[in-house]
């Protein structure tokens, strides 16, 4: 028979579901608590952030006066919208200050002027000329953006426009006009162009636009605005210019009609969006390439700026050039976001005109003293030396302005007498008659047999009638062109320089030129060039091309 269990006995439980149970609903409560912290903690780091826990940081932005309003306007909007930036709360404060002022500040270097505002980690100038003055190395992070445009023109009278525009005046011939009368355009009484120069951005650009047009070049080059033609073509628009406080002062005058042809003023350059605020002035654009102010935004790197403030410039000048701010800029007269100009002119050349405009120099008046000893007709090339030298002298002379000045002497051994000497032709502006006579000077010119000159006292000579026929306005100067010199005089190098310091004048400087051709020189020429702020050129040939420009450069630099 079978048995069976006894009825008083319970059945036990097993342990294993019972833990892996409890196990779950642990799991489940930490699973939940990790879940609450985490959401605390992101509440905890969202309430933080709103709190800007790093504190506040300023941007400081330096604008230039014509565009202050627009950019004031948009900060104010950027800040309403409480911007935070790597939890900081940003703000930007805006100080309107000239271009020109802000741009001195930085190249002087050193302490900041504190009568400019607080120093900018972002500068917005008037235009990417001025961004050009002042950089220096690292002092600008990146490539500045254009911000808002307007060209640059000339504003005058509506009878001047017209006949401006009439004759369709280039860029090139505003030194013309302002030297001579704007009666060659009909309009009769007026006198010149009388453009005022005020200093600025749009004055500046205005001859960056006349030397490009002069050199035929765009962008002006370093060796263009150091180059005879633009220095005379830039102080032709310079000398005698009317003065003005500024733009504002000079479209004033322009506007008032109680002066019309009896004002003193009757242009300047200026900003079509500043033209546009005068009533009574019309806007004259000369033929050729437009200048632009474009407002460049300048992100500025120094100690001054910490990382917080470079990237909250970078976000603001996004925010700039953002389609929704164009409103802003166009109501206001401008171009919204301008298309970038390309590279423009160097420092090195702006400096050059700038200094061209504060002191005019109106060309060259030279006085050439052409070696005609017998070595100078060795033969160089297909001809002598002294062939090349006078064919040399005859192409520059056809590329000097007539308000240049040029003369020929020659010098040997008793050319003209006891005088080692001969004046060939006198030292004048290079008016037709000039030219006529010049070349017919240089056409005559013959080697002598003799190979001793008596270079030391024909220069002393030429120094001293150079001296005494001073032009005024012009950079005077006297070259000499030798071979040698082979001189056999009584004055020795010593006593050459002392009459010649002796014969200077301090308000009549003339500067002493020196092309040496296939000769030794001598240390007294050389110092003579150099104490008299001229050059001296030593070459193996006169049948190269760099003696030509040697002779170019003498006869047509300032």
């Amino acid at each position: 028979m079978g048995t069976h269990r006894s009825g008083t006995r319970s059945r036990g439980i097993s342990k294993g579901p019972v833990i892996a149970v409890v196990a779950i609903l642990l799991l489940g409560a930490a699973v939940f608590a990790w879940l609450q912290f985490r959401d605390r903690a992101a509440d905890r780091d969202s309430a933080a952030a709103a709190e800007c826990v790093e504190g506040p940081s300023t941007l400081f932005v330096t604008v230039d006066p014509d565009l202050e309003a627009p950019v004031r306007a948009i900060a104010d909007k950027y800040n309403a919208t409480e911007p935070q930036v790597r939890d900081h709360c940003a703000r930007v404060s805006v100080t309107a200050q000239p271009s020109a002022e802000v741009a001195e500040a930085f190249r002087a270097g050193g302490a900041w002027n504190p009568a400019l505002g607080p120093q900018p980690a972002l500068w917005i100038p008037s235009s990417s000329r001025a961004v050009e003055i002042m950089r220096v190395p690292g002092l600008v992070a990146g490539e500045p953006s254009p911000i808002a445009g307007s060209p640059i023109a000339l504003g005058v009278p509506e009878q001047v426009r017209a006949a401006l525009e009439g004759a369709r005046i280039a860029w090139g011939d505003l030194p013309r006009l302002q030297q001579g009368s704007l009666g060659e355009l009909g309009v009769a009484g007026w006198g010149g162009l009388r453009m005022a120069l005020p200093d600025g951005d749009a004055t500046l650009a205005a001859a960056v636009a006349v030397g490009s047009a002069v050199a035929g070049e765009e962008p002006l080059t370093d060796a263009g605005a150091q180059s005879g033609q633009v220095v005379a073509a830039v102080s032709g628009l310079a000398s005698g210019a009317p003065e003005a406080a500024d733009t504002a002062a000079a479209l004033a005058a322009i506007a008032d009609p109680a002066h019309a042809g009896n004002s003193a003023i009757h242009a300047v350059a200026a900003t079509e969006q500043q033209i546009a605020g005068q009533p009574g002035v019309a806007v004259f654009r000369p033929a050729g390439n437009p200048p632009v102010a474009d407002h460049p935004a300048a992100l500025m790197s120094g100690p001054w700026v910490d990382q917080t403030q470079n990237l909250i410039a970078g976000l603001f000048v996004d925010y700039l050039r953002n389609p929704e701010q164009a409103p802003f800029f166009t109501s206001a007269g401008f171009t919204a976001v301008p298309p970038p100009t390309g590279p423009g002119a160097s420092r090195a050349a702006l400096d050059k005109l700038r200094a061209t405009l504060a002191h005019p120099v109106l060309g060259v008046h030279s006085t050439v003293l052409l070696d005609v000893s017998a070595s100078m007709s060795t033969a160089e090339g297909a001809s002598t030396r002294l062939a090349n030298t006078l064919g040399a002298l005859r192409s520059t002379m056809n590329v000097m302005p007539p308000d240049f000045g040029l003369g020929v002497w020659t010098f040997g051994k008793s050319l003209d007498g006891v005088n080692p000497y001969r004046v060939q032709a006198r030292t004048a502006a290079l008016a037709d008659g000039q030219r006529t006579a010049v070349d017919t000077a240089l056409s005559t010119v013959r080697a002598t047999e003799t190979r001793p000159d008596q270079a030391y006292p024909a220069l002393l000579a030429a120094y001293r009638s150079a001296v005494n026929g001073y032009a005024e306005g012009r950079t005077n100067s006297v070259l000499l062109i030798t071979d040698g010199p082979d001189d056999d005089s009584s004055v020795t190098g010593a006593q050459l320089l002392a009459d010649l310091a002796a014969a200077a004048d301090p308000d009549r400087p003339v500067r002493v030129d020196v092309i040496v051709i296939g000769g030794n020189g001598t240390d007294t020429l050389q110092t003579a060039a150099q104490r008299t702020g001229g050059t001296y050129t030593r070459l193996a040939t006169s049948n190269d091309l760099s003696f030509g420009s040697a002779v170019v450069q003498a006869l047509t630099t300032p």
